[in-house]
């Protein structure tokens, strides 16, 4: 089995600024995938923009941003925080949160982006906000298995961390999941330098299998000054096709192809 990389540019649909930036690392090649914040601000952007590139959703359920409010797409007592926005942290969420109301508020958020014409390549949680309740998390694997649509699962989504093998169900249902994450040190990636000997330390350990990495792509200015840069990589466009050939050298170094979720599908794990 052949080694495969995809290379997701998240936060689409966050600020002008990482929207923009994450279709130019798709457009160079760098990227091969995206990822879309339904609630978020910008997000009409990513379809005003969207020429059916290999994107995937990222369900919110919380607001972790000081700035940034996301707030439900539907009537959701439960899941909202003193700021009329969705609880700021993980743990507040876990406390109140109904799973009639998780369900038709991620159904509601998926739906839309459907509605707005994404073919969606995968699904993702921000902040991984589900998987610590597993009758929250068997709301997502019933969208995953009713929608076929793949599930990004990271490495804590095992027994050691959460009580319960989510990989294990996932797969038992039939829904398509990841064999590696690569977790970056995101306040450390800064610059293309530092993510592209991040990954010839990590990529150079891949034996087979379909590895994924995400990274915040952003355009120097000054909304994503007020946003907050310390965990977005700043894109020069001049510099950004030479960045790719690196990229693609490295890459073929391991004898590792870069895709999208799309192509990669035959390959990702599912129950035989």
């Amino acid at each position: 089995m052949a080694k495969r990389l995809i290379l997701v540019a998240d936060s689409l649909g966050v600020t002008e600024a990482t929207t923009s930036a994450g279709f130019l690392a798709m457009k160079s090649g760098f990227a091969t995938s995206g990822r879309l914040n339904v609630v978020g601000a910008w997000a009409r952007e990513v379809v005003k923009r969207y020429r059916g590139e290999d994107l995937g959703v990222e369900l919110v359920l919380t607001s972790p941003h000081p700035i940034l409010g996301y707030r439900p797409l539907t009537y959701a007592p439960t899941l909202m925080g003193g700021d009329g926005t969705f609880p700021t942290t993980v743990e507040d969420l876990l406390e109140h949160a109904d799973a009639v109301e998780v369900y038709h508020e991620l159904r509601a958020q998926l739906e839309r982006a459907i509605l707005w014409g994404i073919s969606v390549s995968h699904l993702a949680v921000l902040q991984d906000s589900i998987w610590p309740r597993a009758d929250l998390a068997d709301v997502l694997f019933g969208l995953a298995e009713e929608f076929c649509i793949p599930l990004r699962l990271t490495p804590a989504c095992d027994e050691n961390h959460l009580g319960y093998d989510a990989y294990t169900l996932a797969r038992q249902r039939g829904i398509r999941t990841i064999d590696r994450i690569l977790v970056t040190p995101r306040d450390e990636i800064t610059s293309f330098t530092r993510l592209l000997n991040f990954l010839e330390g990590e990529l150079g350990t891949q034996t087979v299998g379909v590895t994924e990495v995400s990274v915040t792509f952003g355009t120097d200015t000054p909304e994503l000054q007020t946003y907050g840069t310390r965990t977005i990589l700043l894109i020069d466009p001049e510099e950004l096709p030479q960045e790719t050939t690196k990229l693609t050298r490295l890459l073929a170094k391991f004898a590792i192809t870069q895709d999208g979720y799309r192509k990669t599908e035959p390959y990702l794990h599912h129950t035989t």
